[in-house]
């Protein structure tokens, strides 16, 4: 990459670059070297003795990235998603520690031209004992945390269950498998966390037509830099 980089005009941004077991990915990701050139940054590409490392928002927490898998409806309509892992998290997981469930795990939109979701997750209620809570029918109850008791659902399905009795409880968001495979808490919330990157239109397009980095300028508005403009016919 280092080559590359210097053969080239440094405002210009590879259309990929190779990071290690990942293979060769591209925008919205980007190396720390180049944060002009994408979205996420990602460090140790080129060092096999060191897990690959993803950061979410700027001065944020460094994630190991498992996978990222990459492709294209149309030259302008990419399908992203990366699945990283949550070490923290999925050591309370492992230790079977109910500060596992004090996690509240949402990811905001950032920037003003992509979005990050979370591809499965579900909503689980912490209720102090003290409430005598008597939940919705169909709902799971864990029993083992010191402090509280756990309410969930283990069959996530689209009908709305009603909520009233479980009001005055903490809700908790917390990231799952996609088949969750039993109905132990710590066995299918997981750690491992698969993400799906939204862009905007103007911004895929800015990017994958023609070939230019998504920015604000300085009325915080949306702007392509260094991109190709089509020729008039």
């Amino acid at each position: 990459m280092p080559l590359v980089f210097a053969a080239g005009n440094q405002a210009e941004c590879p259309p990929s670059f190779p990071c290690g077991y990942l293979g060769n990915i591209s925008f919205p990701f980007t190396l720390t070297e180049r944060p002009d050139c994408g979205l996420l940054p990602i460090r140790n590409c080129d060092d096999p003795l060191k897990p690959i490392m993803i950061q979410l928002h700027k001065n944020g927490v460094w994630f190991q990235l498992v996978r990222v898998t990459q492709h294209f409806r149309s030259p302008t309509t990419p399908l992203t998603t990366f699945h990283f892992r949550d070490k923290n998290l999925y050591d309370l997981l492992q230790n079977e520690s109910c500060e596992a469930f004090r996690y509240n795990y949402t990811i905001p939109p950032f920037f003003h031209f992509a979005a990050l979701r979370i591809q499965y997750h579900t909503t689980l209620f912490r209720c102090n004992r003290s409430l005598h809570v008597s939940p919705p029918t169909g709902m799971l109850n864990y029993t083992k945390c010191p402090d509280y008791d756990l309410y969930y659902k283990h069959i996530i399905t689209a009908d709305d269950v009603s909520r009233s009795s479980l009001v005055a409880c903490t809700e908790v968001q917390l990231p799952i498998k996609d088949v969750p495979d039993a109905i132990n808490p710590f066995t299918f919330v997981t750690a491992d966390i698969i993400i799906r990157v939204d862009l905007t239109d103007e911004c895929a397009d800015c990017n994958y037509r023609h070939g230019g980095q998504c920015k604000l300028d300085s009325t915080e508005k949306f702007c392509c830099a260094n991109g190709i403009k089509q020729q008039k016919p």
